[in-house]
């Protein structure tokens, strides 16, 4: 299950880099446009939650497994559930804007 998932993680990886890349060649030069500065600001958001998201995940998977009540396959859920939440609030909320800011400024320098 959890080799399941870790290549879940990385083809939205590959898939969000992929969009990225699009998305700057769709720019070109006129990225000083507003409209495509949200579009990117926006991408950059999408690529910094999915990035908080792996690291939740590897965080989590350190953790003992012993508890007090064992909600099974519904807590596994539910658990990845959250931990997705988690990370796209911490996209958004510019938790870590120093890295939403390094990866537009990037983005706006392909050509």
């Amino acid at each position: 299950m959890d080799l399941q998932k870790e290549k879940h993680s990385q083809n939205n990886l590959l898939k969000m880099r992929n969009k990225i890349k699009n998305e700057a060649n769709k720019t070109g030069k006129a990225s000083n446009n507003s409209a495509e500065m949200e579009r990117l600001e926006k991408e950059a958001e999408k690529f910094t939650a999915i990035f908080v998201e792996k690291m939740f995940s590897e965080m989590k998977s350190t953790l003992s497994e012993d508890k007090l009540l064992d909600g099974g396959y519904a807590e596994d859920i539910f658990s990845d559930m959250l931990t997705k939440e988690y990370s796209q609030m911490a996209g958004k909320q510019g938790l870590l804007a120093k890295l939403n800011k390094k990866l537009v400024a990037q983005l706006r320098s392909f050509k």
